[in-house]
């Protein structure tokens, strides 16, 4: 057996010997690294997609903070009285002209 086919444990029946493996090895890396960088991408379009819905989770929390505001502001008695003063032309009545039914 010759030296060379020991040294690099490849029978020497076989044609292509070691290049074989080499190969292998070559193609597994190249798929390793389109792996990695399949992944990369994919986190980097997640990432963005998680801080858009971030932003526009606080967007939302504000506006609701801002209608929480409007609403105790259109709800307070002293507008409601304003309204119904103004709008409906109500007031309160005085103690005789208030009629007491009874059934």
């Amino acid at each position: 057996m010759p030296e060379s086919a020991v040294a690099q444990n490849v029978s020497p029946d076989t044609p292509w010997g070691g290049y074989v493996w080499v190969v292998l090895l070559v193609l597994a890396v190249v798929l390793s690294a389109l792996a990695v960088i399949y992944n990369a991408y994919s986190y980097r379009a997640l990432f963005h997609e998680q801080q858009v819905l971030q932003q526009r989770s606080d967007d939302l929390q504000v506006e609701w903070g801002q209608l929480l505001l409007e609403q105790s502001a259109l709800a307070s008695h002293s507008r409601i009285e304003k309204v119904v003063t103004e709008k409906l032309q109500m007031y309160v009545p005085s103690p005789d002209e208030i009629v007491v039914v009874r059934p």
